[in-house]
């Protein structure tokens, strides 16, 4: 498991302490603060988002009121939703969701990183048990069923 993590600059603080609980539970992650490679706009960066997207297998949306102006996390999360990713978004206060991402769990404090990595990485080991030949998007909803019932 490698999680992309999504935000708005204006968000870094909170990105980082994802990064620190994953790196804490030996989880992969790309957090694009610690890549100061491309500085620029357009097709640089988003071949850049694209590549680093591509390397990772689950992607956390940190949201807070300010995520509503950024132009590259609805990219992320599109891209990321074209390839089936599992995905969950990291409310950083009491932020209205837009309707698009209702859908996934919502983690709301620190403490839930660690149980998104531990029901993601039971319903993996469930799926190679016992559902050897079952499709990655059932993989994925069993995962958001597991998760959200861990987040209640």
């Amino acid at each position: 498991m490698k999680i992309f993590i999504s935000h708005k600059l204006a968000d870094a603080a909170s990105a980082n302490l994802i990064a620190q609980e994953l790196k804490e539970l030996k989880v992969g992650y790309y957090l694009d603060l610690l890549d100061n490679s491309i500085t620029e706009n357009g097709k640089a960066l988003t071949d850049h988002i694209r590549a680093n997207l591509n390397s990772c297998t689950d992607i956390i949306v940190v949201m807070s009121n300010m995520t509503r102006f950024s132009q590259w996390v609805p990219f992320e999360v599109g891209m990321a939703a074209q390839k089936g990713m599992p995905t969950a978004t990291f409310l950083k206060e009491n932020v209205s969701l837009p309707e698009f991402l209702q859908y996934w769990p919502r983690l709301k404090k620190y403490a839930d990183i660690r149980k998104y990595v531990l029901a993601r990485n039971d319903v993996d080991r469930e799926f190679r048990l016992i559902y050897e030949t079952a499709s990655q998007q059932r993989k994925t909803e069993r995962f958001y069923n597991v998760l959200k019932q861990r987040l209640e």
